[in-house]
């Protein structure tokens, strides 16, 4: 797999809860997270199988997100 990024936009009044999001995954997880500027965090999978769970879990708390090839 190609190394990708998942970048998650939060609201105004949803930022907290994503904030805490990227900490769970950060402390119970393998894949690496972290807050970002203008609400947004970024997500680091390692492989196909992380890319589907960050997807979902997003998709479960209705955050919008895009996927973005790594640079």
């Amino acid at each position: 797999m190609k190394a990708k990024v998942i970048i998650a936009q939060a609201t105004n009044e949803t930022v907290d809860a994503l904030y805490e999001l990227v900490s769970m995954f950060h402390t119970r997880t393998s894949i690496k997270a972290y807050p970002s500027v203008d609400n947004e965090a970024v997500f680091f999978p390692v492989d196909k199988h992380d890319l589907s769970f960050v997807k979902s879990v997003l998709e479960d708390k209705a955050f919008p997100f895009r996927v973005e090839n790594a640079e």
